[in-house]
């Protein structure tokens, strides 16, 4: 199959606008040989990220190309162009982490002013302390530490651990600790949704603790055996907590019935009282107790360090599960993982009473500790004005939020490793570090991506 590739350039450097100012975009099509295309035609859309649409036209590339669009818009928001070809022989390259044939640009126009689609419920806060306090008081940590002599022969101790959670489930996942001197920085981390994580990175100045989501004991390696083990629990998994429920993917089971029945509650808890349980070790360093993560993980991250008082800093790329009930304004997309539309239909008004509790934009409301936030402007998994949301709302007074122009769900290897140092160096010069993340996210493009 042939693909051609999409150059947009836009009028304004950083893609950011004024509502009621009209963005203008030049926008050329080119073959594998960077020669100019000069036939068939490509389809645009221009949408809100959702179903209210701008414009909706085809482009006759043999007598435009290149050729303008421009929309603006009236309230807070983005506007997304979507770039398809009119032909099933001949696909667009599509952008960093966006696995359709189709190229999105995104514009925003005063994002700051982008808020949650509904308010968070009023007792928000006491439920989950609650939640946190009843977990303690009736389930015991139970924690099992195994380590791994295979990985330990290095500058390193590693261990499987797991932690006792509600319901009877527990939560499982990979702790490295230096052997160096201590107390050392700690960086806490949840895998991307899937089958999760079979490792924790090994650092040698740094301890890693890496938690999955899921109720199952995770082998490692990346052997065929392991692999096929992972993938035959991960099946397990759904047969248990999805079928019932009416639906295919754990992120959505369980909603409908209850707050305590959604799949991600005992993952909550339980990986929380791992935190603390890592805490409380005296070869952690509490004044460098980082959390990272991404889509998934990133959704953990607002839930987590809003509900864990130990870390010092966040960093939240692309995050899900943020205005999940998004499509109430404008009819916008919801955030990942669409909790109320991907229910049947008889289990929505369920979904929809509960989702609040889990909105990563009402945990943002509790964070006060440092946190950078990464949204791509072509994310079509997690919407950019989703982590807008939370963004927005958060009340940390050393916050920031980084732009990948051109990014859809994958993050820019830069803004890890800036981001990265940025924890590392208990984040001084913050002003000037924010004006770099800035610039580095409007430069890189796909080649510097990694996907979620």
């Amino acid at each position: 199959m042939k693909t051609i590739s999409i150059k947009v350039v836009p009028d304004r450097d950083g893609c950011v606008y004024r509502t009621g100012e009209t963005a203008t975009l030049e926008v050329s099509a080119a073959l594998a040989n960077g020669t100019k295309a000069s036939e068939g035609f490509l389809h645009l859309r221009l949408d809100n990220f959702g179903e209210r649409i701008f414009e909706e036209r085809d482009v006759d590339l043999s007598k435009e190309n290149p050729f303008l669009v421009a929309v603006s818009r009236t309230t807070p928001g983005f506007a997304r162009l979507t770039v398809e070809y009119r032909s099933p022989e001949i696909a667009v390259a599509s952008n960093p982490g966006n696995s359709d044939n189709a190229f999105r640009f995104g514009i925003a126009f005063s994002p700051e002013e982008i808020r949650p689609a509904t308010p968070c419920p009023g007792d928000f806060a006491d439920f989950w302390k609650d939640a946190v306090s009843r977990l303690d008081e009736t389930v015991p940590v139970d924690a099992q530490v195994e380590l791994v002599p295979e990985r330990s022969n290095g500058p390193c101790n590693y261990w499987r651990v797991s932690f006792a959670s509600y319901g009877g489930r527990r939560v499982y996942g990979w702790l490295s600790i230096p052997k160096a001197k201590v107390p050392l920085p700690v960086r806490v981390s949840v895998p991307g949704s899937g089958i999760g994580a079979c490792e924790t990175p090994v650092e040698p100045d740094r301890i890693t603790l890496t938690m999955n989501v899921h109720s199952y004991r995770q082998h490692e390696g990346n052997t065929p055996e392991a692999d096929a083990e992972r993938q035959r629990l991960f099946n397990e998994q759904i047969e248990k907590y999805c079928k019932p429920n009416g639906v295919s993917r754990y992120s959505l089971a369980g909603i409908h019935r209850s707050r305590e029945d959604y799949f991600y509650y005992s993952s909550i808890l339980g990986i929380n009282r791992a935190i603390n349980w890592l805490a409380a070790r005296p070869e952690c360093d509490h004044s460098s107790f980082c959390y990272t993560g991404a889509s998934q993980g990133g959704g953990f991250g607002l839930i987590l360090t809003a509900l864990n008082r130990h870390f010092t800093s966040s960093c939240v790329f692309v995050p899900a599960m943020a205005d999940l009930l998004g499509s109430r304004t404008e009819a916008r997309q919801s955030g990942w993982p669409s909790i109320v539309e991907n229910q049947a239909p008889e289990n929505r008004s369920g979904a929809e009473r509960w989702a609040p509790y889990f909105d990563g934009a009402n945990f943002a409301r509790l964070i006060t500790c440092p946190i950078r936030f990464v949204v791509g402007f072509c994310d079509i998994v997690c919407p950019p004005h989703s982590g807008y949301s939370a963004y927005n709302v958060c009340p940390s007074p050393d916050k920031a939020i980084v732009h990948g122009i051109g990014m859809g769900h994958a993050v820019f290897d830069c803004l890890y490793r800036e981001l990265d140092d940025w924890q590392r160096l208990s984040f001084p010069d913050t002003a000037d570090g924010d004006a770099r993340l800035r610039a580095v996210a409007s430069v890189f493009g796909k080649d510097d991506a990694e996907t979620i």
